[in-house]
């Protein structure tokens, strides 16, 4: 019981120094993670922009055939 007692709280102070602004551990990978998601990010606000440009030239097509009657 003791050790998990110990377990326990060793964990918790590991936590605790992170969360009142001690050292936290440094990702090698993050800024190469980070500029993979910004570039994911960029592709759908392309696709998504892309998608809503064809939409609308649709229904300006429909819009005019509307008129043309």
């Amino acid at each position: 019981m003791d050790f998990v007692m110990k377990q326990a709280l060793g964990v918790a102070t590991k936590d605790m120094g992170k969360r009142l602004g001690g050292e936290e551990e440094k990702d090698p990978d993050a800024q190469k993670k980070e500029e993979e998601r910004q570039e994911a990010l960029r592709q759908q606000e392309e696709e998504r922009k892309a998608k809503h440009a064809r939409m609308e030239a649709e229904r300006e097509k429909v819009r005019q055939q509307i008129r043309d009657k």
